[in-house]
């Protein structure tokens, strides 16, 4: 398929999105609310559209390679050399903080779980790093697609996610009617994944991605004018209070967010595969390729800027500087982060994982395997 900056560009939007929504988010905790409107909730869709690229992604680098031997090898390889490395050296970091700082890490939400923040595995609370409940979706999204990649012939794969989606769906449904309740009570952990609708997202986004292997995508501009609208359609009626409630929690949203985030990701890539005049901003590429390490490292900036920096600033009512200011730190060390640790550690562990495996190193195509 080539390089598909888009992807990248995708990424850099959802990125973006994160930190912001972070960014307003926290004053609730730290200055009461002072930067938060209802409206920002909307910025939450940077997960959502991270979810729709990872399904797209899977897709591009393994259909055309789904019935030869090793794939499924060096799909477990390269989703846990992206993934562990960064995501390791982080929560390590972290765990020092802990056990100096107890009260300090997660004490609003249940405490920390050791076990479940290395290894990823459900929990009821969240990991030491809060937002890497989401990898927990991701790890969960990939063990199935492994699966499907491993016992599913290709020519069925379509059928396979078909029946995938079937059964999110149903789970879903058990959830919202009520009928899942006992399950829920008895085995929480389990049933946060069992009953999510998020799947949903990534089977859309692999839907997409194998679309793009048969068929020519037009429309691009227009998709992606259209999911920034419904977006901007979305913030106005919680801005009005239209949508309030559903802002529990990330499954509530789903409904909302996945349809815009949809089109999003399908518009940017017809947009680039059907338009030579496609030429995204370079800051725009270097903030997707970098997008993982940003979502890893900015929340923590954000919360020692509420604890530490707003001191100074707030004195001077410059409380415009400070989200300018804490924007530019958490994408600077995300920079950082992604230079000296993720791709350092993840093209280190990569290399020896399929050494330890025996699998031969595959020419990866373009950003597109990212």
């Amino acid at each position: 398929m080539g390089r598909l900056q888009s992807l990248q560009v995708g990424r850099a939007i959802a990125a973006l999105g994160v930190v912001f929504y972070h960014l307003v988010k926290l004053s609730v905790e730290y200055q009461n609310g002072c930067f938060y409107q209802p409206w920002t909730e909307i910025s939450r869709c940077g997960v959502d559209i991270f979810f729709v690229i990872s399904g797209f992604v899977m897709v591009a680098t393994t259909y055309r390679k789904m019935d030869q031997p090793g794939t499924g090898r060096r799909f477990l390889i390269h989703r846990v050399s992206r993934i562990y490395p960064p995501y390791l050296t982080l929560t390590a970091l972290l765990t020092v903080f802990w056990l100096f700082k107890p009260n300090a890490v997660n004490a609003k939400h249940g405490g920390v779980d050791l076990f479940s923040s290395y290894t990823l595995w459900p929990s009821t609370k969240l990991p030491l790093l809060p937002v890497a409940w989401t990898l927990k979706f991701e790890m969960m999204f990939y063990l199935v697609f492994l699966g499907i990649i491993l016992f599913v012939n290709k020519r069925w794969f379509a059928h396979a996610l078909a029946i995938w989606a079937a059964i999110v769906l149903a789970g879903s449904l058990l959830n919202w009617t009520g009928v899942s309740q006992a399950f829920m009570a008895s085995h929480p952990a389990s049933a946060g994944r069992l009953f999510s609708p998020l799947p949903l997202e990534f089977i859309v986004g692999c839907y997409i991605g194998l679309a793009a292997q048969k068929i020519r995508f037009v429309g691009g501009k227009a998709c992606v004018i259209a999911g920034l609208v419904l977006f901007a359609a979305e913030g106005v009626l919680a801005q009005f209070g239209l949508m309030n409630s559903y802002f529990g929690g990330a499954n509530d949203l789903v409904p909302f967010f996945l349809p815009p985030a949809a089109l999003i990701v399908y518009g940017l890539v017809a947009w680039e595969r059907e338009s030579v005049s496609f030429h995204p901003p370079q800051w725009l590429i270097r903030c997707g390729d970098m997008s993982y390490s940003i979502y890893l490292v900015h929340v923590l900036v954000i919360h020692a800027a509420y604890r530490y920096a707003w001191r100074f600033l707030h004195p001077f009512g410059i409380t415009a500087v400070f989200l300018v200011v804490t924007a530019a730190a958490a994408l600077f060390a995300g920079a950082c982060f992604y230079k000296l640790v993720e791709k350092p550690f993840s093209n280190w562990t990569k290399v020896r994982l399929e050494g330890i495996a025996r699998v031969e190193p595959k020419a990866v195509v373009g950003i597109v395997a990212s």
